[in-house]
């Protein structure tokens, strides 16, 4: 009974943040233009003689005007805290948080069940140790009696979010372990069940299979490894061998990848690391790492992350992708392709609104898929056209793949978007001309052209979701918004467009979009939280650095770093999903890169396509997942079937990372 209160209680705050969140940023931004254009209409009737008409006016002008708002950015950030911080423990109980369980899915049920406690157990001990680092530094805060700027809150109040988040967070994995002990059984978050998809097929049957044999020496290794990195760290630190920069820096890295490999959660992975080094081998205080868990989100530029996640998942749910694709296949439907180029097109138009992949594979793959395979295309075809185009999910803007980049390198929101849109549109027609050839070729079939009237009633249908385009893009370009007000103003646009315009949303559906857009986000935000740990950790060693001084010793220039940039990347893809990779690599990478002079929005994009290619993939692929619930069809089947499209992917990243005025001519054109 009170475990049934508690998780109510747990939903109910992080869904009622999220929305008390979205709703403050949009207000603010009303009042803000309402202010300015109030006053600016009244005075232009008085010019035309219609003063009588600018009284009500300047009363408004007069209300607003007189409202402060100037606190709504400060309680945003720290409503998204508390979000984070408690949607991290409901992550852990829905299954949300990542892992690389690539090796772990090997190991015989048995075996696996010993690695997999203990990454539970690792989880409970980090989140422990975090909540008492949080309890204490709260403390102290707590008598200093320091308030914020904007509201005078007392601070105490808010960064009691870290010891009371983790505390619960540490409840929910020895809640699971304890379950897993018993049962056997753990919370997953099914990669094909995205939301907007009412059913799919489990992808677990995708999964890789147990090897042979018992693999007793594997499970061994898996948890024995981190422990003896760990006493070669504590050893170092006592002198029993001297560790340089470079043994130190090994030693960093390769506990961090034992640790990823024994399945635990990424972003625990990450803690865990740093907390081991700063405990044995540097003499950083502690309390930095407090106040890290707490400054790593608070940034209203990271906002832009849950505001994003929120307008996809109303989009998905309220018929926009129908929409979207009805209007592709009237436009290029009787096009060589057939309704396979209408899926290339319709993914562009929905990657442009979303900004995830696995949701655009979804919300687009569900609704053709099945009329591609009644029409008489193979099912390997359309599989294979829809998890490559749904990548472009994070190329073409508004993509939170880019937003993750930015706030790893704090370079501008506003011209990665800008700079996505020449390359985004660039893949998309190469991905369109691999499918269009081969359908020629193999001769499959073309639907009847669509008169003119049946493309204008598409298009009418679709412009409230096209319209989202033009807000979002169009507002930062202009400046209009800032990318994070552009988020939110696309969320409460989506959430108008899918409930009360569309109708295909009912309003008792919303809590449970809410639910999900804040369980994703928590889980992201948790990732960011403890990469910020991480980067601080790489600056304190000066890593970056050491290693643009190697590849400036070693002769190695840009176009060589950039090889070896994607080779890396695409080798990280094996293994781990985007965002993190992201907040790992970019950090150590992105100051090598500017100290050979790459263009840091270049060096974005760049990123963002490797995570494309990453997405579509083996072993790991999200998207591969995805589509393979949605076709009912095994991941090495799939993966065959993507490979004429993922070879079309690889040669755009060459054109991308040698050609940089494919990513950089917009920006400068539009003189950002």
């Amino acid at each position: 009974m009170v475990n049934k209160l508690l998780n109510h209680l747990e939903e109910w705050l992080i869904a009622t943040f999220i929305a008390l969140a979205t709703t403050i940023v949009f207000v603010a931004v009303l009042h803000r233009y309402g202010t300015s254009n109030a006053i600016d209409f009244a005075k232009w009737l008085e010019a035309h003689g219609l003063s009588m008409v600018s009284p009500p006016l300047r009363a408004i002008y007069s209300f607003l005007a007189g409202l402060d708002m100037s606190w709504a950015q400060e309680l945003t950030i720290y409503l998204f805290i508390w979000m984070a911080k408690f949607g991290a423990a409901y992550g852990v109980r829905t299954g949300i948080h990542v892992g690389v369980d690539v090796l772990v899915l090997r190991l015989p049920p048995e075996r696996a069940k010993r690695v997999i406690l203990f990454g539970l157990l690792c989880g409970a001990f980090f989140t422990a140790v975090i909540a008492n680092f949080g309890a204490h530094f709260t403390a102290g805060v707590y008598e200093s009696g320091v308030r914020s700027n904007d509201l005078e809150i007392r601070m105490w109040i808010v960064y009691l979010a870290i010891p009371a988040g983790s505390s619960l967070m540490c409840f929910r994995f020895l809640q699971v372990a304890w379950q897993f002990w018993r049962t056997g059984a753990l919370p997953r978050h099914d990669a094909a069940h995205v939301e907007g998809m009412q059913e799919s097929a489990s992808a677990d049957t995708a999964r890789p299979r147990a090897a042979r044999g018992d693999g007793r020496a594997l499970g061994i290794i898996l948890i024995a490894l981190p422990f003896v990195l760990l006493g070669a760290a504590v050893a170092a630190r006592h002198g029993v061998f001297v560790a340089g920069g470079g043994i130190r820096a090994g030693l960093v890295f390769t506990l961090l990848i034992a640790l990823m490999l024994t399945g635990m959660p990424i972003s625990i992975s990450l803690g865990l690391t740093v907390l081991s080094f700063m405990y044995t081998m540097s003499d950083v205080p502690l309390d930095s790492v407090a106040m890290k868990l707490f400054t790593g989100i608070e940034s209203f530029e990271i906002m832009a992350i849950p505001f994003f996640i929120l307008a996809g998942n109303f989009l998905t749910h309220g018929g926009v992708a129908r929409r979207m694709i009805n209007f592709a296949t009237t436009m290029v439907g009787h096009w060589h392709g057939g309704l396979g180029l209408a899926a290339v097109v319709a993914c562009a138009l929905f990657a442009a609104v979303s900004g995830s992949s696995p949701a655009t594979v979804v919300a687009i793959g569900s609704v053709l898929l099945p009329a591609m395979v009644a029409q008489g295309f193979p099912p390997r075809f359309g599989a294979g056209v829809v998890t490559t185009s749904g990548a472009l999910g994070i190329l073409i803007p508004p993509s939170i793949t880019m937003v993750l980049y930015s706030v790893s390198t704090n370079t501008s929101v506003g011209k990665l978007f800008i700079a996505g849109i020449v390359p985004g549109l660039m893949l998309a027609t190469m991905l369109g001309i691999t499918t269009a050839y081969r359908a020629w070729r193999l001769g499959y079939p073309r639907m009847p052209r669509a008169a003119l009237q049946q493309r204008v009633s598409a298009g009418r249908e679709s412009i409230w979701g096209l319209m989202l385009i033009v807000i979002v893009i169009g507002g930062i370009y202009t400046g209009v918004f800032t990318p994070t007000e552009a988020a939110a103003v696309s969320a409460v646009y989506a959430f108008v467009i899918a409930v009360f315009v569309y109708k295909d949303l009912g309003l008792r559906d919303v809590p449970r979009v809410l639910l999900s857009s804040a369980n994703m986000s928590a889980m992201l935000l948790y990732i960011i939280t403890n990469a910020v740990l991480f980067s601080f950790l790489m600056t304190s060693e000066q890593i970056p650095q050491a290693m643009a001084s190697w590849m400036a010793s070693q002769g190695l220039g840009w176009v060589g770093f950039l090889l070896l940039v994607n080779v890396a990347l695409l080798l990280a893809g094996n293994v781990m999903e985007p965002s993190s990779i992201v907040l790992i690599m970019a950090p150590i990478l992105f100051p090598v890169a500017t100290s050979l002079g790459v263009d840091p929005v270049h060096f974005g994009i760049l990123m963002t396509v490797n995570m494309e290619v990453g997405m579509c993939h083996p072993p790991v692929g999200l998207n591969l997942y995805v589509a393979s619930g949605i076709a009912k069809m095994g991941i090495t089947e799939l993966t065959v079937a993507v490979w004429p499209w993922l070879l079309t992917m690889l040669v755009f990243l060459m054109f991308v990372t040698y050609v940089p005025q494919i990513s950089l001519v917009l920006p400068r054109l539009l003189g950002m």
